[in-house]
């Protein structure tokens, strides 16, 4: 009968907030999911009544009017009136046509549910163990794409086209350029340039579908591991985005070889002292790993990978002179753009 009359030494609040902050997050997640798997923002992209929609997904009316209030609250739903229509955020991002189309990578988000709700399990038995490769072809290059559509890309190139050495050079290496948009929009500007896109055998396959897509001339592939094989020399500028390896200070060495001399390496990366400072975040990057890589604790880092200013020292040790770091707006958060050139 005491612990009738005891309240308990711990204010419960900050519990039972945590449990309806994260359930909201649910909420919101696969309401958002599910109106993708519907393809209501597809069907909204003119204005509909709720009655034509009922009949048009055969839905419970009643829920799906909620529904349709759910996806106004989120911004990706507006009413007018009696109808309801696709907001210009939902239009640009989450329509199949959009050049700017994050379906793919929202959709692609299942398979980390599924890593958290397996977390029990994985924290007994380790890490869900993936192929590189096929990581890479299959998922990555087209989530990297898409995300990269929404400003950072754009971006990027307006900072490597602005250096003076940009217009002069002929010849470009992307070095685990995946979907190759970075190239094909580099050779937009700079008509007398030629890029060649650099990675693993089955992402070439397609990145050479972005090429086609795009209609891009001047664009190539050349496939390979560039931990293992020579991937080309005499290059005016060598760009690298993102890329797993690019804080690898053994293949700088690598890199400062093909480069002609007064050439540029750019290397766009999140070193493990720049990561945000996001346990979940880690714990997700934790979940899951390749095989033969192993992961260092931060979010995108791997075992040995050094700290911005170790790297920096050993480009500085191989011959290359620092010219600018940028922090890019829309870039992931922590990135930093490394400009040097070869002397």
């Amino acid at each position: 009968m005491k612990i009738l009359l005891e309240k308990p030494k711990v204010d419960s609040t900050p519990l039972f907030r945590l449990l309806s902050y994260s359930l909201d997050g649910l909420r919101c997640y696969y309401t958002l999911i599910s109106a993708l798997k519907l393809n209501i923002f597809e069907s909204l992209k003119t204005p509909k009544t709720l009655d034509r929609l009922s009949k048009e997904y055969g839905c419970d009316k009643k829920l799906l009017l909620i529904f349709c209030r759910v996806l106004c609250k989120l911004g990706l739903v507006l009413r007018d009136g009696e109808k309801y229509v696709a907001s210009p955020l939902a239009k640009i991002y989450l329509t199949k046509n959009s050049p700017f189309s994050q379906k793919f990578y929202i959709e692609d988000t299942a398979r980390n549910v599924e890593l958290w709700m397996n977390l029990p399990k994985i924290l007994r038995k380790g890490p869900v163990s993936l192929k590189a490769e096929r990581f890479f072809s299959e998922r990555a290059v087209h989530i990297m794409a898409q995300q990269a559509l929404c400003g950072e890309l754009q971006k990027t190139v307006e900072t490597v086209a602005s250096l003076p050495e940009f217009m002069e050079a002929r010849r470009l290496l992307d070095l685990g350029g995946g979907h190759g948009l970075y190239s094909i929009a580099f050779t937009k500007i700079n008509p007398k340039l030629k890029a060649y896109v650099f990675d693993l055998p089955k992402v070439t396959e397609k990145t050479r579908r972005y090429i086609r897509m795009f209609k891009a001339r001047r664009v190539y592939t050349i496939s390979g591991n560039f931990f293992k094989d020579d991937f080309g020399d005499d290059y005016d500028i060598i760009f690298s985005s993102y890329n797993p390896g690019g804080k690898k200070i053994g293949l700088i060495p690598k890199i400062y070889r093909s480069l002609k001399r007064g050439g540029l390496y750019i290397n766009k990366q999140i070193f493990p002292d720049k990561c945000p400072d996001n346990p979940l975040l880690d714990l997700e990057w934790n979940l899951w790993v390749f095989n033969g890589m192993e992961k260092g604790e931060k979010i995108y880092s791997f075992k040995d990978d050094v700290r911005m200013d170790e790297y920096l020292k050993c480009l500085e040790k191989s011959g290359f002179k620092i010219l600018n770091i940028y922090s890019l707006p829309n870039s992931l958060e922590g990135g930093q753009m490394i400009v040097c050139k070869k002397v």
